[in-house]
Order: C-alpha cells, then sequence, then structure tokens
C-alpha cells in the first residue's frame, strides 16, 4: 500500500510539473498575442523596450499632427491669396476708371469716342480700336510714359512734357481700357544689340529727324523732335512701331526685332559719350547748326556796321601834300612885315 501510495503520490507531483510546463510554454506563445508589442524581448528589459516603443508611438504621431496642420495652413493661406488677388483685381480696375475719369475723359469722352476739345482747335481722337485701329497697348502706354498724354498745354506740341503717371497707374488704366474698350496688344521688348549695326540703322532711317546721337531737333513743317537718348530701351521700342504724331510707324517688315534692339544699343553707347562743358552736346544736330550758323551771320553783320560807322580820313592824291611844320616854327606867309 505504501508503495503504491508513493508511486501515485509520484504520478501526481509529475503531472503537476507537466501542466506546469505546458501552461509556461502557452503563456510565452500567448503573451505575445496577448500584449503586443510591449512583449518582452531576448535580451531586454519590458520597462525599457515599451518606453522606446512609447517614443516611436509619440513621435509619429507628432510627425501626423505637424503634418495635417501644414497642410490645413496651406489651403487656408491659398485661399486667401486667391481672395487677395481677386480684391487686388477689382480695386486695380476701380482705379483705372477713376484716374480714366479724371484725366482722359474730358477730351476722349467717358466712352472712348473722342470728340471735340474745349481749349485747342481739333478733335481729340477715338480710343476704341474698331474706331481708331491705331489704338494699341503699346500706343497708350508710350503716348502716357512720354508725358505726350494728357497734355499740360497744347497737345500738338511733341516737346518733353512731365510725366504724370507711373508705370503701375498706366498699368492700371490700360488695363481698364483694355476691358472697356477693347484695346488689345502687348508691350515690345527690347534685347542685347550690336551697337554698330544699330548706327547703320539710325542713320538710314532716323538720324534726319533726331540727329546723329538722337539728341532731338526740327524736321518737316517745323516740328519739334524730342531727344531719346534718356529714354528706356521699351519707350524707344514702342516708338518705333507705334510711330506716334509725325513720327512715321515702322513695321517689322522695315525694321526687325533684332535691329531694334541694336538701335537701343547704340544709343546707350552714344549716352555715355563725354559732353561739351557749355550746353553739353555730344553733336551739332540741325538746332544748334542752325543757331550757330544765325549767331555767326549775326556777329558778321555787327562787325560790318561798327566799322563802317567809324570816321576816317582819306588823303586826296590829286592836291599837294602839304609840308610838315616844326613845332613853335611859323610857316612862310605868315608874318606880314617879311612879305614887304
Amino acid at each position: 500500500m505504501l508503495l503504491t501510495s508513493d508511486c501515485a503520490c509520484r504520478d501526481v507531483q509529475s503531472r503537476r510539473r507537466a501542466n506546469g510546463r505546458r501552461c509556461q510554454r502557452k503563456t510565452q506563445v500567448v503573451d505575445p498575442l496577448r500584449l503586443g508589442l510591449h512583449a518582452r524581448m531576448p535580451g531586454q528589459k519590458g520597462s525599457r523596450m515599451r518606453q522606446a516603443v512609447s517614443l516611436e508611438t509619440r513621435s509619429a504621431l507628432f510627425g501626423w499632427s505637424v503634418l495635417a496642420i501644414a497642410t490645413c495652413a496651406l489651403i487656408a493661406l491659398g485661399e486667401r491669396d486667391t481672395g487677395a488677388q481677386a480684391a487686388t483685381g477689382i480695386q486695380s480696375e476701380e482705379r483705372g476708371a477713376l484716374l480714366y475719369s479724371q484725366h482722359c475723359a474730358r477730351c476722349h469722352g467717358a466712352s472712348g469716342n473722342g470728340g471735340p476739345m474745349e481749349s485747342y482747335e481739333g478733335r481729340a481722337p477715338a480710343l476704341r480700336p474698331e474706331v481708331n485701329p491705331d489704338i494699341t497697348v503699346a500706343y497708350l502706354d508710350l503716348v502716357m510714359a512720354t508725358g505726350r498724354m494728357p497734355p499740360a498745354a497744347s497737345p500738338y506740341d511733341n516737346r518733353t512734357r512731365n510725366v504724370i503717371f507711373d508705370e503701375q497707374e498706366r498699368a492700371e488704366i490700360i488695363a481698364w481700357m483694355g476691358a472697356e474698350f477693347g484695346v488689345e496688344g502687348g508691350l515690345p521688348d527690347a534685347a542685347e544689340g550690336n551697337a554698330a549695326h544699330g548706327q547703320e540703322v539710325w542713320n538710314a532711317n532716323c538720324a534726319h529727324c533726331h540727329g546723329a546721337t538722337g539728341a532731338g531737333g526740327v524736321a518737316g513743317a517745323g516740328a519739334w523732335t524730342p531727344s531719346v537718348r534718356a529714354q528706356p530701351a521699351e519707350i524707344i521700342a514702342e516708338a518705333i512701331r507705334v510711330g506716334p504724331f509725325q513720327m512715321p510707324q515702322f513695321r517689322d517688315t522695315q525694321i526687325s526685332d533684332e535691329e531694334i534692339s541694336d538701335v537701343v544699343a547704340f544709343l546707350d553707347e552714344v549716352g555715355e559719350e563725354p559732353r561739351t562743358p557749355i550746353l553739353g552736346l555730344v553733336e551739332l544736330n540741325p538746332v544748334y547748326a542752325s543757331a550757330y550758323v544765325a549767331g555767326l551771320a549775326l556777329l558778321v553783320v555787327v562787325s560790318l556796321v561798327w566799322i563802317g560807322g567809324r570816321p576816317a580820313w582819306f588823303p586826296d592824291p590829286e592836291q599837294p601834300e602839304t609840308p610838315e611844320v616844326p613845332a613853335g616854327a611859323k610857316p612862310k606867309g605868315a608874318d606880314p612885315q617879311e612879305a614887304s
């Protein structure tokens, strides 16, 4: 009986130990599934592993949060910029309309159809392309950038004037006129050119009115041609393509875009040449040449008058010369006693 009991006890103990080992193996298998990433890894302590995983999780969440906030901010800024651009466009058109009504509508009319001018004889041209095909964006920018419009005095006087509108105001007026009147076109530009070839083009097409170096002068019918040396490249290109007022218009078949760049390069080089101390001349253009000739002729006439008005003694060749009498001596025949 004792043997049987001992065997039974050993049996029970062995079964208990076997069940304990199975439970331990089950725990080792089940724990990673139950605890997930917080399971204890070989060679590491559980608390450290949990801290590392927790830091990685918080970093990932923080990164995604920053990305989400940045995305929302960009969307908001984009909507704000779109709204600001729309508001700016509306304000720009309103300013263009206001500037036109203040400075242009008096002569050209609120509808841009032109009309008689109050202070001067003649008629202001229409600013609508369907009525006046010469009206383009380049034409409008040119006359405003050079001070030709609006005129301070006679609109037919093309001498240098003060520019009223800056670049932004010109763009606003032209944008409004494009929307209201249908004015189309773009602004020409000039690239880097060849000054030597530009001088040839200038002498063939421009020098007879603007002078050999662009200083201006007097053209046909007494028209005053302004100086173009101080004008920017865009203005030179616009003037060549537009042909404002008495100036002829040159198309690309007459003067190409490359030749315009060459002309601009030539004028830039001439502008760097030294000038005379008096009047700051680089050349003797027709105006100064005429003044020089007139001054020289006046000097000759005044000299002749002055010389002709001086009294002068001219001896008579038919009469004998009278002998000179020494000082204090009496000439013969002067004493009546000697004569008797």
